[in-house]
């Protein structure tokens, strides 16, 4: 049995829309390799349950540098409770342990907070509303007028609802696992602007 067994954590919201949970975990350092091998593993728990969208990695740069960050996202309250309740996930985080320093820290985050959490630091607020809400407008509309000159060959003859169906569909991953990190490590000092200093965020992957 490890010494530092998970941590409770708080019930995620109970709501029909999208929910997003942020896992961080501290790795020893020579234990990377092993802890790779468990993130694959409980990765691929977490895609075989309903309403799994999605999980990104934000990687801390070396040993020493920072901490791992899985962030996990759902369609709903529930499904996520699911997960998070289900005994798969707790024989997954038990042999995670031998190679983890201290508690597992967990936080729920829904709609646009989803987007604006910085790797490696999930204790930090999101930003005031009216930023996250300029921002998306910002980012999203070019991305979605991109994405329907793309696709209009293929989308033309079909009917309007159809098209906005497909339309999204493409654009919201991308938006979630590809643009947001970026823009908000770009603009970090705008979003964040009493968030303390530190080194370069670490790698990230995702895996929709």
């Amino acid at each position: 049995m490890s010494d530092n067994p998970p941590q409770p954590f708080d019930s995620p919201p109970g709501t029909d829309g999208p929910v997003t949970t942020t896992v961080t975990r501290r790795v020893r350092p020579g234990h990377e390799q092993s802890y790779e091998q468990f993130l694959a593993g409980i990765n691929a728990a977490a895609r075989r349950f309903p309403g799994h969208l999605g999980v990104a990695v934000f990687r801390p740069e070396s040993a020493t540098a920072g901490e791992y960050r899985i962030v996990y996202r759902f369609d709903s309250g529930d499904h996520l409770r699911a997960w998070l309740d289900s005994d798969e996930r707790a024989a997954w985080l038990e042999r995670a342990e031998p190679h983890v320093i201290g508690p597992m820290r967990t936080r729920f985050v829904t709609g646009l907070e989803s987007w604006f959490t910085l790797p490696g630091r999930p204790s930090i607020p999101p930003p005031p509303p009216y930023k996250m809400a300029l921002l998306t407008w910002i980012t999203i509309f070019p991305l979605i007028t991109v994405v329907v000159i793309a696709l209009d060959p293929w989308l033309s003859k079909l009917d309007l609802v159809l098209r906005l169906a497909v339309t999204t569909a493409m654009t919201v991953p991308i938006m979630t696992w590809l643009v947001m990190p970026r823009v908000t490590r770009l603009l970090r000092s705008w979003l964040y602007p009493t968030a303390p200093r530190e080194r370069r965020a670490g790698r990230c992957s995702a895996e929709p």
